[in-house]
């Protein structure tokens, strides 16, 4: 047995030197809409819905219904192997793809969302190679843009620290400036079309919540079109809801080649992705005299699509999508009052409800990661989890999220706000001292 007995056996990403007990007592046991209850009885809103992807809170009956039936009918399927697969895959897939825009006529589902990013990259250089074009191997993906963890999808999210930090990435993978079709069509030429298989690209962002304009994406697809270079959208956080459209690719009017899916699909009920690509990408891939060897034994489980096909009876009326609507325009507008009462609220920005809050000292600069962290902690004590990038605060409750409790929301940060940044001889009470 190992001698630091004063770290809990569960190695998880937030591992501080804690004891066992403190671990326990914060540790998270049950959740009933938007919020969650820990092992001592907090009850904390959820302004991350977990990951991004409780896009329905906690206890959503018509998918825990859902999943309860398959449970009792067929627990266990695979669907990479022995040309059997399940019922209910075959007729999700024909739904999901009826509800999606343009051509994207056909899905792959896998477990993971990075799973499915590496997966389109893989597949598109499957194609180039079976084209006899085995040198198109390059792939442009854009600064700040998240694409998961792993072998691959590390080296195509656009955050420097990540890749420093698991060096040495896969190779052909250029990172350009995102929103800049300039920088896009010479980042092509320098490479050369004829070596380029796919421009990989987030409609909004995950680092710093940033949108992508319609002009940028038109623009992205016009250079694809004209040098036969397939355009991929991850939409693994923007999509079912999250912008208040059910894909950002809907709402902006421009469809990508491939479209990656993950999180909302199953409201975080269960693991599930998908790559859904166009008719001209499937018959691509299936002109090879060989199987695309991608995929994993979990993909596609009958649970995970179970809650899927609930997921889309959930958005089939339109509410979901409306209440993400006015609920995003409902917080960003009171997240702006808030930031006329309290200096260090310098900004507001984001789709929907993906919002982030730009937050700086009292000489306007960006806070530092101590006292943001220091923020995070005192959410955190007032009963609110956010996530934190930079000097960014990023909201992401979940879709059913009310009226009441986008208020609560904004109460609740604002006290995490003045605790955190109130200390008896830091500049942050120098700051507050203005509100």
């Amino acid at each position: 047995m190992s001698t630091d007995q004063h770290r809990p056996a569960l190695w998880f990403s937030a591992l501080t030197s804690a004891t066992d007990d403190d671990h326990r007592h914060r540790a998270l046991e049950s959740g009933e809409g938007c919020f969650v209850r820990d092992g001592a009885g907090r009850r904390y809103l959820d302004a991350r819905s977990a990951l991004w992807n409780a896009a329905l809170g906690y206890d959503n009956p018509r998918v825990r219904a859902a999943m309860h039936r398959q449970l009792d009918t067929l627990p266990v399927a695979q669907l990479i192997r022995h040309e059997q697969p399940t019922a209910l895959a075959l007729a999700y897939a024909r739904r999901l793809v009826a509800a999606l825009p343009g051509d994207l006529a056909h899905v792959r589902f896998c477990t993971t969302g990075a799973q499915a990013v590496e997966g389109a990259v893989m597949l598109s250089r499957f194609i180039r190679r079976h084209q006899g074009r085995p040198e198109r191997t390059e792939v442009i993906a854009l600064w700040d843009g998240y694409h998961g963890v792993g072998g691959l999808a590390s080296g195509l999210t656009g955050e420097p620290p990540l890749h420093r930090l698991q060096a040495p990435l896969a190779n052909g993978v250029r990172h350009v400036r995102a929103g800049d079709p300039d920088e896009l069509r010479d980042a092509v030429t320098a490479l050369g079309p004829e070596r380029v298989t796919a421009i990989l690209v987030e409609p909004v962002l995950g680092t710093g919540v940033v949108e992508l304009s319609a002009d940028y994406l038109r623009a992205a697809r016009e250079l694809c079109d004209r040098h036969g270079i397939h355009l991929v959208f991850d939409e693994v956080s923007t999509g079912f809801g999250r912008t208040g459209s059910l894909t950002a690719a809907e709402r902006l009017g421009v469809v990508p080649d491939m479209m990656l899916l993950s999180k909302g699909i199953t409201a975080g009920y269960s693991p599930l992705a998908a790559i859904a690509v166009t008719g001209a990408v499937l018959a691509s891939a299936l002109d090879a005299d060989v199987v695309f060897p991608h995929g994993s034994t979990s993909d596609g489980h009958p649970l995970a699509l179970a809650a899927a096909d609930a997921v889309l009876d959930e958005f089939a009326d339109g509410s979901v999508l409306r209440n993400v609507v006015d609920r995003g325009a409902q917080l960003t507008a009171a997240l702006r009052d808030l930031g006329r009462r309290l200096p260090t609220v310098s900004a507001v920005h984001g789709p929907g409800l993906m919002v982030a809050v730009t937050l700086v000292d009292s000489a306007g600069e960006p806070l530092d990661r101590t006292t943001m962290t220091a923020v995070k902690q005192s959410c955190l004590r007032n009963g609110l989890l956010v996530s934190l990038c930079g000097s960014m605060v990023v909201l992401t409750p979940p879709l059913v999220i009310t009226a009441g409790d986008v208020d609560l929301l904004v109460d609740l940060l604002e006290r995490g706000l003045r605790e955190a940044v109130e200390q008896p001889s830091g500049p942050a009470q120098q700051l507050l001292a203005h509100s």
